[in-house]
């Protein structure tokens, strides 16, 4: 006699102590063969789709072709996958547990979000599923209809189902627990009629639930961390907000707030709804600063912290307007042509450094800082006369989301930065560009590589230029700085007469006319707000 659980009504689990079914002939057992978390993956564009395991086995890599040392993220969305055999429209139940009490203080079942066709996710503690019903891949209109291959997972059971609990107070319980580590999460699944089946490869049916996830074969390793959620303009799975109508406009980007962690993870969902992780960032917080007209006198700037020196960039061609930072307790001076305070403020200000590559040396040329190539994402953006690398969490999620679309679209373009802000949150010799709130982007030229131009030169690429300014508005990026100006010279019609970028206002104090700069990001709320 074997002891086995059983999953009550309750969403827990017994032991149960009965005797073995009798052997059943193989060919006809009814079985659930496998039960493992996945991500979905959609090929044909768009019109099928499979499921890749994620797992201790199946390591995924980084961008950098790293080992990824954990499974999931606490709060991520992710599909649990049962595979059966001989149970065609039958209903089984499934309940998730920690492997040990790191996480909340026992080993009982976990209520988690489930997704419930077409927008909305909703806590449960017992997943009942039926095999063969699809409702976990419907999109937002409630269709499946696009996937041409369904009859290939008639034999599954899918759920989709977010790793979070529906209350902040608990999330935030959870990874105060779970801080740097880990935990597993071992699945029990067992017949909704409580009738036996066979499990794993088991040769005979026997009653009671069966465990997956639990041993060496396969574990489901699971960390705390920050996540963002990007998803491409046209992806119809998307469920988040519906911000305006008429075309119905959603909004692109959710972020998974971890109040005990540092560590940032970006995930790209493309038009067909494949899951991209892009990279990850760790975010420091900085005190806000503000730029002020008056320069304290050296006895109230506080004590010298840091002096950072650009003669060498300078030197080398970079046209940096500070010389120096002068970073003190109570601001930080930059030293120009003009100097300027910027003054401490209350409160701090998250940011996290925008140049991935880190690529060494000075000089005029465009240091590339990102280069992400993966199943038809490309990401990629550079730095040119700047080192204001640093931006709000916030904003590189809406940044990498416009990057990877508009390349997406089609369009080649190597988009490079003039800056953000430093890594103090001060922005010399700007006002707006204080605590990684804007950016400068080189204007787009016919050229595609990323040298930057003016508005009324004749390679300026205006109807591209237009294209990526919308994407960056629908990103989040709501205003933007440029200049009004006509170009008859370059190969567009559209900027003929007297035109401006989109979303801009007319700043020619200072001159915008060889930048667009974007500011004014439209924050983005936490799962739980």
């Amino acid at each position: 006699m074997a002891t086995r659980i059983t999953i009550t009504d309750s969403g827990q689990t017994q032991t149960l102590n009965s005797p073995l079914a009798p052997d059943t002939p193989d060919d006809s057992l009814q079985r659930i063969s496998d039960v493992y978390f996945a991500k979905k993956v959609t090929t044909d564009n768009g019109t099928r789709v499979s499921f890749t395991k994620i797992d201790s086995t199946h390591v995924q890599r980084d961008h950098q072709n790293q080992e990824i040392p954990y499974d999931s993220i606490l709060g991520k969305t992710v599909y649990l996958i049962i595979e059966t055999s001989n149970m065609a429209t039958l209903s089984i139940d499934a309940v998730i547990r920690p492997s040990t009490n790191t996480m909340t203080e026992n080993t009982d079942t976990l209520q988690l979000m489930r997704f419930v066709s077409p927008d909305r996710y909703e806590a449960q503690r017992l997943f009942t599923v039926q095999v063969g019903n699809f409702d976990a891949l419907n999109n937002s209109q409630g269709s499946h209809d696009h996937y041409s291959n369904l009859s290939d997972h008639n034999n599954k059971a899918i759920i989709k189902l977010q790793l979070r609990p529906d209350g902040r107070a608990v999330f935030d319980e959870w990874t105060r627990r779970l801080a740097e580590g880990s935990i597993n999460l071992e699945v029990a699944v067992e017949r909704t009629d409580n009738n036996p089946c066979a499990y794993k490869d088991e040769q005979q049916e026997v009653n009671g639930a069966g465990i997956f996830l639990n041993d060496d074969t396969a574990r489901f390793r699971v960390v705390g961390k920050n996540i963002y959620n990007i998803h491409h303009g046209s992806n119809s799975y998307n469920t988040l907000a519906v911000i305006s109508t008429n075309p119905e406009r959603r909004r692109r980007i959710q972020k998974v707030l971890n109040n005990h962690s540092t560590d940032v993870v970006y995930f790209y969902y493309d038009q067909n709804d494949n899951e991209h992780r892009i990279c990850s960032r760790i975010k420091a917080s900085v005190t806000r600063k503000r730029r002020v007209n008056t320069i304290p006198p050296l006895a109230q700037r506080g004590t010298l912290l840091e002096t950072i020196d650009f003669t060498a960039n300078r030197a080398a061609g970079e046209q940096i307007d500070a010389h120096q930072l002068l970073v003190y307790s109570n601001g930080t001076l930059g030293d120009g042509a003009t100097d300027k305070w910027y003054a401490n403020q209350q409160g701090n200000v998250e940011l996290v450094n925008m140049d991935i590559l880190g690529n060494a040396g000075v000089g005029p040329q465009i240091f590339e800082a990102f280069n992400y190539n993966q199943n038809g994402v490309i990401i990629r953006y550079g730095f040119q006369h700047t080192r204001r690398r640093s931006i709000q969490p916030d904003l590189f999620a809406g940044f990498l989301g416009s990057v990877a679309q508009f390349r997406q679209e089609g369009h080649n373009h190597y988009i490079v930065s003039q800056g953000f802000s430093y890594s103090d949150a001060s922005c010399y010799p700007s006002a707006e560009h204080v605590n990684g709130e804007a950016g400068d982007l080189n204007l787009l030229t016919t050229q595609q590589d990323g040298v930057n131009t003016i508005l009324t030169a004749a390679n300026f690429d205006y109807d591209n230029a237009v294209i990526l300014r919308n994407i960056l508005y629908d990103f989040g990026f709501l205003l933007g700085r440029s200049e009004n100006f006509s170009n008859t010279s370059n190969a567009s019609t559209a900027d003929n007469a007297s035109t401006r970028l989109p979303h801009t206002t007319h700043t020619a104090t200072p001159r915008h006319n060889n930048h667009l700069h974007v500011h004014g990001f439209a924050q983005i709320p936490d799962i739980y707000a």
